[in-house]
């Protein structure tokens, strides 16, 4: 007679960890240093997010816990936010009519592009507006499927929208771009460079950061573990309570590497094998939307009297991933703050009209679709 032992549940657990996150994050790690050793730019982030696509989309499992990822957009943002200072805030609030602008073009690009999304994609017309909307992954899949949309097109065309900009851009503006890297550890007002940030007061930091992030998630606010971090190091750091400063390059770079991990994972076989036909009409219509969306913010830069460089209001009206863009700005030199600007605001703004704006567009006979239904 064979008798079969159950294994203990820690070591049923330690295998599940294993594969489930500990040999993708090894495999995201050595794609940073990869891409880095190469001298590509975001190196960190794009190298683990490429090693950790091609490993969701052969079928391999790969999720971080949530701890994990909340800590990643946490310290992106925190690090921006100490960017901010008295000068920097009065700038930001001067950018707030073109930063509403540009979320508004985001928006009216994707709301143009619906009904010929829907026609080639087979998706209906809901689905394929909540898939062209300039929003985060997670939210506009969950708003979405309140209106009869289809979730997994949603995150699925959202992954690849993040993952288009987020490759491209960087190597075009990094090849365009003679500017150098090391704007970001400078004080603009005193021209010195920044030292790190001391153990201490970086432990504070986070743990303010945690806690707010904690409440304000809790809330409803969209990018919570991002946004409000960026918030509380800013509010700090403009109102002089910390020192001019910068949180530890590691620190930069671990961060990097779980936002890349997070955005390879979404990259999953069996998402992308259900919706060939989507994918492969959405592929151009987003590189499209990221082209006009580019030269609007040239134009702009063309004609504004802030001096701001092309550079940066591409990234800031890119329709790109918030932390990503951000961590591109930070890593070409560009002004990080106002692209995190640009982004807080169109979040805030797709994130709340979403909704109700679909539920006006449906009542229009080019958005009308029997198989996209308002929730009673």
């Amino acid at each position: 007679m064979t008798i079969y032992l159950k294994p203990a549940p820690s070591q049923v657990g330690l295998t599940r960890w294993w594969r489930l996150f500990l040999l993708p994050a090894g495999v995201a790690v050595v794609g940073g240093c990869i891409w880095n050793a190469l001298g590509m730019p975001l190196g960190w982030l794009l190298g683990a997010a490429i090693a950790t696509g091609i490993w969701a989309a052969v079928g391999l499992p790969a999720q971080a816990p949530k701890p994990l990822q909340r800590a990643g957009l946490l310290i992106v943002g925190a690090s921006v936010g100490l960017w901010i200072t008295p000068q920097v805030a009065h700038e930001l609030l001067g950018w707030l009519p073109i930063m509403v602008a540009s979320a508004g073009l985001g928006v009216t690009l994707a709301i143009l592009a619906t009904p010929v999304f829907a026609r080639f994609s087979g998706l209906d017309k809901a689905t394929a507006y909540f898939c062209l909307l300039p929003g985060g992954v997670i939210e506009m899949a969950e708003i979405g499927e309140g209106y009869r949309a289809n979730r997994a097109a949603i995150a699925a065309l959202h992954a690849i929208r993040v993952g288009l900009i987020v490759t491209l851009l960087p190597a075009a503006l990094f090849l365009l771009s003679a500017s150098g890297s090391n704007q970001g550890a400078v004080d603009e007002g005193t021209g010195v460079v920044a030292a790190d940030l001391s153990l201490n007061s970086l432990a504070v930091l986070v743990a303010l950061c945690a806690l707010v992030s904690w409440i304000t998630a809790r809330l409803g606010m969209p990018s919570a573990w991002f946004l409000t971090p960026l918030i509380v190091a800013g509010g700090l750091s403009g109102a002089q309570v910390l020192p001019s400063s910068h949180l530890p390059y590691g620190l930069l770079i671990a961060a990097q590497v779980v936002v890349g991990f997070n955005l390879g994972a979404k990259f999953k076989r069996d998402t992308l094998k259900a919706l060939p036909q989507a994918i492969v009409a959405g592929v151009p219509i987003l590189v499209l939307i990221g082209l006009a969306v580019s030269v609007v913010a040239v134009v702009v830069a063309r004609f504004a009297s802030s001096g701001e460089t092309p550079e940066t209001l591409v990234l800031g009206f890119s329709v790109g991933g918030m932390a990503e863009m951000t961590l591109t700005a930070q890593a070409l030199g560009h002004n990080a703050a106002l692209v995190a600007g640009f982004h807080a605001i169109r979040a805030l703004s797709v994130n709340l009209f979403a909704g109700p704006l679909w539920t006006r567009l449906s009542r229009l006979p080019c958005f009308q679709d029997p198989r996209s239904q308002r929730p009673s």
